[in-house]
C-alpha cells in the first residue's frame, strides 16, 4: 500500500499552527511525520512524504492539488489545542484521530487511537468531520483519509508526555496502522524502569530498559548528561552526539590544515587523536592554538 504521510501547517506564508508550553505544531508535525516514515517503511509501506516546505491547506485553498495518484491512504499529523493548561493539572486532555462522515471503516484509527492511549494520553477516539479542506479533497478522490491530533499542545502534562515519548508516540503511530491493515506487529517484551546510571563518571537517574536479559539505556536519557540526541532527518536515523562535541566535523582551512602538520611534526600525534580533539566544539581553534604553543616552545 502506498501512504501520503502530510505534516500540517508551515508553508509560505508561514503558518506555525498551535503554539504552548514552548512548542510550535508546524515544527512537531514535521518532527513526527519525519520520524514515523521509516517506521511505517519497515512494515513495507511504501511512504510518500508531502513536501514538507508547503502547507497541504493552503495549497489547496490557492488552486493546487495533492499528490494523489497510486495512494491508498492518507495520513495527517496535527497537534490539538484549546485548552491553555499551562501549568499542568496531573491529566492529560488526550489524543484523538479525526475521520471523514462518510468514512466506512475506523479500525485503523481505533488502532492508533488506542495504542498511542496506552502511552498514558486520554483516549478521546475517532470523531468524524466533514469540514476539512485536505480531508474534503482526499475523500472525494475516494482515498481514506486520518487525521492525527496527536496531543494538545497548550496542555503542560500532555507535553511533558509527548517530549518524553516522543519516539514511543511515533511507533504507536506506525503500529496502529499497520494493526489496523492487517499486518503483524511485533509486540514489546520490555520493562523499562528508573535506574542509577554513571554517564562519564556522574551519577544520573535514567530510563532503563530490561528486554530479551540485556539492559539498555534509552538515548533520550543521556541529554540531562549534555548528550545532544535528536532524529537526523536527511540520514533516518536517531542521532545522538557526545556534549560540546559536533555531529558533522568539515575539512579544515588552510590555517588548520598547517596546525595539524603542525602537531603531527613536532609531538608525533596521531591522525585518530587530531580527529578525536577536531570532534570538540571549538576544536579547530584548540588545534591551532595548540600548534602555536608548540612552535613557541620548539
Amino acid at each position: 500500500m502506498n501512504i501520503l504521510l502530510i505534516a500540517g501547517h508551515g508553508g509560505t506564508p508561514y503558518d506555525p499552527g498551535a503554539c504552548g508550553c514552548g512548542y510550535t505544531e508546524a515544527v512537531e508535525t514535521r518532527r513526527l511525520a519525519t520520524a514515523v516514515a521509516p517506521m511505517l517503511r519497515k512494515y513495507g509501506f511504501n511512504v510518500t512524504m508531502y513536501d514538507q516546505s508547503n502547507d497541504a491547506y493552503k495549497v489547496l485553498r490557492s488552486g493546487g492539488s495533492l499528490p494523489l495518484f497510486g495512494i491508498g491512504y492518507v495520513l495527517e499529523i496535527h497537534l490539538n489545542a484549546g485548552v491553555s493548561d499551562k501549568d499542568g493539572n496531573g491529566a492529560t486532555t488526550g489524543t484523538e484521530v479525526l475521520v471523514h462522515t462518510a468514512e466506512s471503516g475506523v479500525s485503523v484509527e481505533q488502532a492508533i487511537c488506542r495504542r498511542i492511549s496506552a502511552l498514558g494520553f486520554k483516549n478521546r477516539g475517532v470523531k468524524r468531520r466533514d469540514n476539512l479542506q485536505v480531508m474534503n479533497t482526499v475523500h472525494r478522490a475516494g482515498i481514506s483519509h486520518a487525521l492525527v491530533e496527536t496531543c494538545f499542545i497548550d496542555d503542560a502534562d500532555d507535553m511533558k508526555l509527548y517530549k518524553e515519548k516522543f519516539y514511543d508516540i511515533a511507533r504507536a503511530i506506525a503500529d496502529g496502522i499497520a494493526e489496523g491493515f492487517g499486518k503483524t506487529v511485533e509486540e514489546d517484551n520490555e520493562v523499562v524502569e528508573k535506574k542509577t546510571v554513571l554517564v562519564d563518571g556522574k551519577e544520573y537517574e535514567c530510563e532503563c530498559i530490561e528486554k530479551d536479559g540485556n539492559n539498555f539505556v534509552k538515548m533520550r536519557s543521556l541529554s540531562q548528561a549534555g548528550y545532544n540526541v535528536v532524529f537526523d532527518a536527511a540520514r533516518q536515523l536517531p542521532a545522538m552526539t557526545a556534549p560540546q562535541c559536533r555531529a558533522f566535523v568539515p575539512e579544515g582551512d588552510e590555517a588548520v590544515q598547517d596546525a595539524i602538520d603542525t602537531l603531527q611534526e613536532v609531538c608525533g600525534l596521531e591522525e585518530q587523536t587530531i580527529a578525536y580533539m577536531r570532534k570538540y566544539q571549538y576544536g579547530d581553534e584548540l588545534v591551532k592554538k595548540l600548534a602555536k604553543a608548540v612552535q613557541g616552545n620548539a
